[in-house]
């Protein structure tokens, strides 16, 4: 735990599940509303290209996530956490209530563009803040935490949203008030760090391998992120597609097996932390991860009914649960405190174009393949590299650690 965060108590304990639910901010977006945007395109159906504005309606706000996160944690870096974040999940619940109220699609869209812009900022920050409240294994098991909350909500908020839509596409939007209520206990529970408490637990950091920003590193690791994203969302959007071409057109099992997929990953999420608990390190665990997820994709192209595919989808729910936390918990350990907004803001926006351009690359690939599923085949061929590199990287022993400064010491001495 940081000098900056108080002696664990229950505000303390508190102000960090807060967080965890904040970053849950960022599924619901999407996800409450999803159900009913059928309703939703029968409303607008003399809209022209309704069948396409309905959709962005849905995936707009991920694609503001994506340009303006690193914008933001370079404003998070410069004017402070907890005033942003504060004033963003406001506007993000008066802005997601609004489409109750509206008549036309065009001013929808337009207040879910703006959603995205405070989106933006609710991810971005709630994340810096724990890496700012906590270092070392406490940081580790939160940012795990922070996915596990994220894929367990995606499940609760499907069901939330499914409900509501039974009265109306409209009514689901009611969801948004929660925000409102979350920004008083955030105000009540959240603080700002102190730029002095967070220079010395800087230096003390330097203790276990000094932190110095490595843009050439972050890039790298934004773009292993990317791809990591990609790979995530294939099988979310395409499971259907891929059952329906092995003659299953249940919706119904579909949505079973998109059931099971989302339950791996949350076990997933969870078995990072115990994974480092015992030893292994981010190279494991992301060998594991993206092999896990390649050999799912390598046995899609000879699945031959529905039950082979749950199969399959428990492979790469399980994946991609230890795939995203891994990466999380990489880049925050990377990153100096007076880069920390930079940093987690450019890794959210890799994370958050990678989603969004996942099912463009498979079309485009597909064109090239001639089959949705050879098309999988392929992406599972060129994670392979990315899994060999990382266990080879696995082998590696860590660098030692550098000598603590004599200063630091004497600091801590004072303090004891």
């Amino acid at each position: 735990m940081h000098p900056s965060t108080p002696a664990r108590s229950p505000k303390a304990t508190l102000a960090t599940y807060l967080l965890l639910l904040i970053n849950c901010l960022a599924p619901m977006a999407a996800i409450v509303i999803a159900p009913s945007l059928p309703q939703m395109q029968a409303h607008f159906a003399d809209v022209p290209n309704v069948e396409f504005l309905v959709p962005v309606a849905l995936t707009i706000p991920g694609l503001l996530v994506a340009l303006l996160s690193p914008v933001v944690g370079i404003l998070a870096d410069r004017f402070g956490r907890k005033p942003m974040l504060i004033w963003a999940i406001v506007v993000y619940g008066i802005l997601g209530i609004l489409p109750m109220f509206l008549d036309s699609l065009y001013t929808i869209i337009a207040s879910r563009i703006a959603l995205g812009c405070a989106e933006a900022v609710i991810v971005t920050i709630s994340t810096t803040l724990i890496g700012d409240y906590y270092s070392g294994a406490q940081r580790r098991k939160y940012l795990a935490l922070q996915t596990t909350f994220a894929s367990a909500s995606a499940i609760l908020f499907f069901m939330i949203g499914g409900a509501l839509g039974e009265f109306g596409w409209r009514v689901p939007y009611i969801v948004y008030a929660v925000p409102l209520l979350m920004a008083v206990f955030s105000q009540l529970l959240l603080w700002e760090p102190k730029a002095s408490d967070m220079a010395r637990a800087q230096e003390e950091e330097a203790c276990s391998g000094a932190q110095v920003f490595r843009p050439g590193l972050l890039l790298g690791i934004c773009l292993i992120t990317f791809v990591g994203a990609v790979v995530f969302m294939v099988l979310q959007i395409q499971l259907a597609y891929l059952l329906a071409g092995v003659g299953e057109h249940s919706p119904r099992t579909a949505g079973s097996i998109a059931s099971a997929c989302s339950v791996m990953i949350v076990l997933g999420t969870l078995a990072v932390h115990l994974l480092t608990r015992l030893g292994l390190r981010v190279p494991h665990c992301l060998a594991l991860a993206f092999g896990l997820i390649a050999t799912s994709f390598l046995l899609i192209p000879g699945v031959p009914d529905s039950g082979g595919m749950l199969w399959v989808a428990l492979i790469n729910g399980l994946g991609c649960g230890l795939l995203l936390p891994t990466l999380a918990i990489w880049n925050m350990r990377e990153l100096p405190w007076l880069r920390r907004g930079l940093g987690t803001g450019m890794w959210y926006g890799s994370y958050c174009l990678g989603m969004f351009l996942s099912p463009i690359l498979v079309v485009a690939i597909t064109k090239t393949s001639g089959d949705l599923a050879t098309t999988v085949g392929w992406l599972g061929g060129c994670l392979i590299p990315i899994a060999v590199a990382a266990f080879f990287a696995s082998l590696c022993r860590r660098r030692p650690r550098k000598p603590c400064d004599v200063r630091i010491v004497a600091n801590s001495l004072e303090d004891a």
